[in-house]
């Protein structure tokens, strides 16, 4: 599975166009009715890793763990704030947290938006990492569904929650480049009870939510399994309350205490209510994914008999003509369909090599977020699966000698010439400086590449050693 065919000549493999064999359950089919986040598919200046960045939520939450029953602000000036806000307990509609991914803010990828949610219920309010996960989910889907929808949150939320909200950054954009210092998520409490609070989780899984989450091509059934898992244990905890509260009223009115029982029977009727509600809806929300399981099954089984033979075409395309820069697109030949758009919209010049993990590419811009380095793509989901740790210069070619790959790599202010094994490894690097624009013209005799002077330099290949000094008029042995 997964070969890749095309027509190649000497050294230089120009992808004008080649095929990919790979299963169509592999690759994604847009859905209009989805929610579709774009993110940035480029090489990174600054690479964070996983635990690191969702580090940033856990230090959010912990500060809110320190209180939960009382209003709190956490780190206003940083990359990214909460806005925990607890309003009357007199006054109808929902608490929340909000988090602002403020104008210095450098996530780019839903799935690190994600990881930093996680870590912030997490630590704020106790759930697994499993439902933390979940619930980070269903948290983006939900501001993605109602971004910049100020009526919505009007009519759910309570005043001192609204105060913070406006209608040019509520909920989140689809598009990462709109999140930094234009995006405020709302996360809806439930109860505030003892120093403990939950997510409200039918507020995060209303009918739209679950219309864009059932858009996907798997209908996101595992994701709403585990949701509806969680509302189950909100249901047993529910009905516990429920029963403590009654036995409680019980005894109190045993007691004289009357007062105190007629508020524990409201608590009573009012969690016992909390977990009816919570049970239906768990019944309707299982009668709906069993009902979808069946047909995603039967979904999968009609596009696997309609592609069985088809070799989908992976080819570059112009993203931006002015700067040169190229984006990787899988299509149907038979049909002209696109069934995968990569998010890496940064490939310089038209070469990429297949290997064996992918398609090694050139990629990238250097500013305070990107930076040129060699990349390789993963051909069935053309994205990004490893980048090089050096930045290259942005003039640099790309061409291919055995199993090494040959570029230009910027360092301290100088160029040189570097080779790289398929797994991005740096193999070797010239000692001479060469001009960052410089050809790389390969020989049976070696690498002729331009000095910083544009005099002629001879390396031998693999190592980059000086094969003759500038101005020699013989060939050494550069094997």
């Amino acid at each position: 599975m997964k070969k890749i065919f095309g027509i190649f000549a000497g050294f230089l493999i120009c992808a004008a166009g080649f095929a990919v064999d790979v299963n169509k359950g592999e690759l994604e089919s847009a859905q209009s009715d989805a929610v579709q986040f774009e993110n940035y598919g480029g090489p990174h200046a600054v690479i964070e890793s996983a635990s690191a960045i969702m580090g940033i939520g856990t230090n959010l939450g912990r500060q809110v763990a320190q209180d939960v029953e009382n209003p709190l602000t956490v780190e206003p000036l940083s990359k990214y704030s909460i806005y925990h806000v607890v309003g009357g307990e007199d006054e109808n509609g929902l608490d929340a947290d909000i988090l602002l991914l403020n104008a210095n803010a450098g996530v780019d990828h839903i799935n690190n938006l994600r990881r930093i949610i996680t870590g912030y219920l997490m630590a704020a309010y106790g759930y697994s990492r499993e439902d933390s996960e979940t619930l980070a989910v269903f948290v983006t889907v939900y501001n993605a569904v109602y971004r910049g929808d100020l009526s919505k949150f009007s009519g759910k939320y309570k005043s001192a929650v609204l105060a913070y909200l406006t209608e040019e950054s509520v909920g989140l954009s689809t598009n990462w480049e709109e999140w930094a210092g234009k995006t405020q998520i709302v996360i809806p409490l439930g109860s505030i009870i003892e120093g403990t609070a939950t997510i409200e989780t039918s507020e995060i899984s209303d009918d739209k939510v679950i219309e864009a989450l059932r858009a996907e091509d798997d209908k996101s059934v595992e994701t709403r399994e585990k949701l509806a898992n969680i509302k189950e244990k909100e249901a047993g905890d529910a009905s516990e309350k429920a029963k403590t509260a009654q036995k409680e009223a019980a005894q109190e009115k045993k007691e004289g205490k009357k007062a105190e029982s007629e508020k524990s029977a409201k608590e009573s009727e009012k969690q016992q209510k909390l977990a009816d509600k919570k049970t239906e809806e768990v019944k309707t929300e299982r009668e709906q994914i069993s009902k979808d399981k069946a047909e995603v099954k039967k979904e999968e089984a009609a596009k696997a008999a309609e592609t069985q033979n088809v070799k989908y075409l992976t080819s570059l395309f112009v993203v931006d003509e002015k700067n040169k820069l190229y984006s990787l697109m899988t299509v149907n030949p038979n049909n002209g369909q696109v069934v995968k758009r990569s998010s890496v919209k940064q490939i310089r010049e038209k070469t990429v090599f297949p290997v064996a993990d992918g398609l090694v590419a050139v990629c990238g811009v250097n500013d305070k977020h990107s930076a040129v380095k060699l990349c390789l793509v993963d051909e069935a989901t053309l994205e990004i699966k490893k980048e090089s740790n050096e930045i290259l210069s942005e003039n640099s070619p790309l061409v291919q000698s055995g199993d090494r790959f040959y570029v230009i790599v910027s360092e301290g202010g100088s160029n040189y010439i570097a080779s790289y094994d398929k797994s991005l490894s740096l193999k070797s690097k010239s000692d001479v400086a060469v001009n960052g624009a410089s050809p790389l013209n390969l020989y049976s005799e070696g690498l002729l590449v331009t000095d910083t002077r544009g005099n002629p330099v001879l390396l031998s290949v693999p190592n980059l050693t000086q094969a003759w000094k500038t101005g020699s008029s013989s060939f050494s042995d550069a094997k």
